[in-house]
């Protein structure tokens, strides 16, 4: 069987695009995150009509174009130079522009928010075409509540402002979203656990490419993993949300007390933090003052 629109098919497809009435402005396309075939029709037509299409990399986007056979000229838009003179000269009265990432959704943790409120200002026109976010992504495919969610992008890479920031999230009761560096995957997930305490979580990798994963569990599950494999690629990380459930610390202690005198400290303390949304580091200090009295 054809899974494949025919030629026919395309060429109603062309013909409706064309006769669409397309505003003059400022376009914010979206663009594959990975697969190079998650890109919309309108998208690819708007690319095609544009007098100047903005890049974050022209080099990266222009591989992207030249699949698709698309020619306008690409001008680089970058976080230092969105909102330069230079940038804006080229958006001219009556014509189409778009503006392109290198992949997603462009303004989610990306350049061209000042490059959007400039046109505004000058009372240019901005238009969405939507399409595909690894955020979002992430999280349709996590297997946690998706009617409510707090889009955090990037967390700082110090760890001081790190942690802080995460103190600021640990009672929102909404699912959590971040982006997150291979390099700095292992300590964010450390940090999360010693802050929020154990929550289901899912680390999404490499969205829509040939490695693509999602590994579905809980905090301390995911530092384990990562603490045995090496982290690679892009990720997602989508942790649950503060549920509400208030912490019952003395039974968590008390309980903790008692494994200590058959379990190593380690598998005490790992059980004791999942079952009770405990600090594991709290858990642990408190494991060590417990093993010092049984002596």
């Amino acid at each position: 069987m054809n899974a494949f629109p025919s030629r026919e098919s395309y060429e109603k497809f062309s013909q409706k695009l064309r006769e669409q009435q397309h505003k003059p402005g400022l376009y914010l396309v979206a663009t594959p995150i990975g697969n190079i075939f998650d890109i919309s029709l309108r998208a690819l037509y708007i690319l095609g009509i544009s007098e100047r299409i903005f890049a974050e990399d022209t080099r990266r986007s222009r591989k992207l174009l030249n699949f698709y056979g698309i020619k306008t000229p690409l001008i680089s838009c970058r976080e230092h130079n969105e909102d330069d003179f230079s940038v804006l000269s080229e958006i001219r009265e009556g014509g189409v522009y778009s503006l392109i990432s290198d992949a997603g959704t462009p303004l989610i943790s990306d350049p061209g928010y000042r490059l959007v409120n400039r046109c505004l200002e000058r009372r240019t026109d901005v238009f969405p075409i939507p399409g595909p976010s690894s955020a979002v992504a992430g999280l349709i495919a996590s297997g946690l509540p998706t009617d409510r969610f707090l889009f955090q992008g990037f967390l700082p890479a110090k760890s001081s402002a790190r942690r802080t920031d995460l103190k600021e999230l640990k009672e929102i009761r909404a699912t959590l979203v971040f982006f997150e560096s291979p390099g700095r995957v292992l300590q964010t997930l450390e940090d999360m656990l010693e802050i929020f305490g154990e929550r289901r979580c899912c680390i999404c990798r490499e969205i829509t490419k040939i490695f693509e994963e999602f590994r579905r569990g809980n905090l301390s599950e995911m530092i384990h993993r990562f603490s045995e494999t090496e982290p690679i690629g892009e990720f997602v990380l989508v942790i649950e949300g503060n549920n509400g459930k208030a912490v019952d610390e003395a039974a968590g202690l008390f309980e903790l007390a008692e494994l200590l005198k058959t379990e190593t400290l380690k598998s005490a303390v790992d059980r004791i933090a999942r079952k009770y949304g405990l600090s594991r580091k709290k858990a642990y200090e408190k494991a060590l003052q417990i093993k010092g009295e049984i002596r």
